[in-house]
């Protein structure tokens, strides 16, 4: 799900979000050229993260992995949990962002 909201699917995040993007570089006046190359990285982006999706599903199977070591699995389980504490810090951040940019307008 992750590699399809990156590429943009509807109706995941992803895809609102460079929807909003675009949406204010048209509403910004940004140049046509400037929205025309957004559009391309866009897509070829969309391609990168779906070869990944085929690769994982639908490509024969590589052979077996040799196991992590015990330091690779505590950084792993610590990026991982950050990852899903960010979840719930997001909202006040980004709060507390919306605050500190107010003070510069």
């Amino acid at each position: 799900m992750i590699l399809f909201s990156l590429a943009g699917i509807p109706p995941l995040a992803g895809f609102f979000a460079k929807f909003y993007v675009f949406l204010a570089a048209i509403e910004g006046g940004i140049s046509t050229s400037s929205r025309v190359i957004g559009v391309l990285s866009s897509v070829v982006g969309a391609y990168y993260y779906l070869r990944i999706v085929k690769i994982m599903y639908f490509d024969e199977p590589a052979g077996a992995f040799e196991p992590m070591s015990g330091e690779l699995r505590f950084v792993l389980g610590l990026s991982g949990l950050f990852v899903m504490l960010f979840v719930f810090i997001a909202g006040p951040l980004g709060a507390a962002a919306t605050v500190a940019a107010k003070t510069f307008f």
